[in-house]
């Protein structure tokens, strides 16, 4: 009810936000619910600074809040970085695909990049005029007083005194720098090199070797002991204000900014350029990074002595529970509400019907999404969207909003993990229009020869699906079995099912626990059962009445 006693009625586009927190500025600021999460990245003191989450979790949402909230915040994203310049390089290629690890340099390119941006902005550092006093007067008072910054500011003079040119300039300029000495060490530049990249492919082994142990030493001699002083430089003398916190944060890590194969390498790179942060004490670099992104970089970057637990105090897992989200959905409903109709304060459960046949509504809404935020936005928005000139969203909207979000999930979800398990689209046909919960023996066994031929054909050997497929068509004794539980190992994995062990407690679902066991595990007899999220998407027996 409006104030004057007249029921409120919802325009056409009624929202209550957006699915991207980057464009859903007026109700996240207004409505950001803060779940305890916020804090531990706003402190500098705390270790977490890489936020960790499945899509829609509410990664970016912390970011853009710390950048409201807080008044020194630089923003940074990959694709703005000119990174794809590394991989464009044919000098760099080349020793990079000979084996030469260039982790150092990759290293180096982060903590310079980020050194250089937070002294920009410490000094406003926007012309060259301005640079150049700056760099004058501060090697002027420390020179005397301290070797080791002076070293430091000898290092920021000859590789960022162009502080004022935007940070692609960066990248640039140190990848010209290393595949110029790169060259350098095969004896010289213009038809010399060029000839010797021209002839990789008539390299002996010896000649190999030797190139990559030349060029090893090259990459090795960068200058990281000189970053190092740059780094304690930081944070003794620019940043020492503790009521005057800087943040750098990166975002979109996940996007296509540069081919896999480099992007894990330079996102590792970053986690180890972050820890090195650690150092300076009112500077904190926060990255957002999708779950099975990490899971990626972690084992395609993973060397001797690989210890993943040693990177657990810096990481911030983002995780949801029922309370959490109808708080989320009472702030957005409210500030909708506010903003059209009635400055009287209104929760979701006025504007939706008590019950959805025999289910209360929120429990409805809860077994829909996976306690997420934007899963619960999105359904939300899709009631409100066929409830124009309704004062509260009818029964019926709701089974008919669900068709759309469910088809909407299901398309996001394959895309989400399509790096990781590219099997999921061609595996998803085996559970269309089966029961809510089935046994994987009653699976068709025509469709079952047919995924796993396609499977088999995809040529995907790091996904586990479409491996065992090519076991499978390739061996006799190879288990038909073994495919299918790879399939829904990974459906499990990706929160698409949950699975129920016999003589177990009951269904296990990963977005609850995270219970890991191997596909092994799982029997002819085992049976599945269908998120809710996406019984109507995959046309599921009884998914509505």
């Amino acid at each position: 009810m409006t104030d004057s006693g007249i029921p409120f009625r919802f325009k056409r586009h009624a929202r209550i936000g957006e699915a991207g927190a980057e464009l859903d500025d007026e109700f996240l600021f207004q409505s950001f619910v803060d779940v305890g999460d916020y804090d531990e990245i706003q402190n500098v003191k705390t270790p977490k600074r890489i936020i960790v989450g499945r899509t829609g979790s509410g990664k970016t949402a912390l970011l853009r809040y710390l950048a409201y909230r807080e008044e020194h915040v630089i923003e940074l994203e990959p694709d703005q970085l000119s990174l794809n310049f590394i991989s464009n390089n044919d000098v760099i290629k080349f020793f990079e695909d000979l084996g030469v690890r260039l982790d150092p340099f990759y290293s180096l390119l982060w903590k310079h990049m980020l050194a250089v941006e937070l002294i920009k902005r410490r000094y406003t550092l926007v012309t060259e005029e301005k640079t150049d006093n700056w760099l004058s007067t501060i090697m002027d008072s420390l020179r005397k007083k301290d070797q080791t910054k002076a070293r430091a500011l000898a290092y920021l003079k000859d590789w960022g005194d162009k502080f004022w040119i935007e940070t692609e300039y960066r990248v640039k300029e140190l990848t010209t720098k290393l595949a110029s000495e790169l060259s350098a060490e095969l004896g010289g530049k213009g038809a010399g090199i060029s000839a010797t990249l021209g002839a990789k492919g008539s390299l002996t082994e010896e000649q190999k070797r030797e190139i990559v142990h030349r060029g090893q030493k090259v990459v090795n001699e960068v200058q990281l002991k000189e970053l190092a002083d740059v780094i304690r430089f930081l944070n003794d003398d620019v940043f020492a204000d503790a009521q005057k916190p800087y943040y750098v944060t990166i975002d979109k890590l996940d996007e296509d900014w540069v081919d896999d194969s480099l992007r894990f390498k330079l996102i590792r790179s970053l986690i180890e350029a972050v820890k090195s942060f650690q150092k300076v004490q009112n500077v904190k670099i926060v990255v957002a990074l999708r779950y099975d992104l990490l899971r990626r970089v972690f084992s395609a970057t993973a060397d001797a002595g690989f210890q993943e637990e040693k990177y657990d105090p810096l990481i911030l897992r983002l995780k949801w529970n029922r309370s959490q989200i109808e708080k989320l959905l009472d702030q957005r409903v409210g500030a909708l509400v506010r903003q059209q109709y009635t400055a009287r304060t209104v929760k979701l459960k006025e504007i939706f019907p008590e019950r959805v046949g025999r289910t209360f509504f929120l429990d409805y809404l809860m077994q829909r999404t996976a306690m997420r935020p934007r899963d619960a936005i999105l359904f939300v928005n899709a009631c409100l969207g066929l409830s124009e000139q309704a004062s509260q969203v009818r029964v019926q909207s709701i089974y008919e909003a669900e068709r759309e979000y469910s088809v909407g999930r299901l398309k996001a979800l394959v895309y989400e993990w399509k790096n990781l398990f590219p099997s999921m689209e061609v595996g998803v046909p085996l559970i269309e229009k089966t029961q809510i919960e089935f046994k994987i023996s009653s699976l068709d066994k025509v469709l079952v020869d047919r995924v796993i031929e396609g499977l088999a054909g995809m040529n995907e050997p790091r996904d586990p699906a479409c491996e065992a497929a090519t076991i499978y068509m390739n061996s006799a004794s190879a288990s038909k079995h073994a495919v299918v539980a790879a399939v829904f190992r990974t459906f499990f994995d990706v929160g698409l099912v949950g699975l129920r062990f016999e003589g177990g407690s009951g269904t296990i679902w990963s977005i609850d626990n995270g219970v890991g066991f191997s596909a092994s595990q799982i029997k002819p007899n085992t049976k599945v059962q269908i998120h809710p999220m996406f019984y109507q998407a995959l046309h599921t027996a009884f998914a509505a009445p």
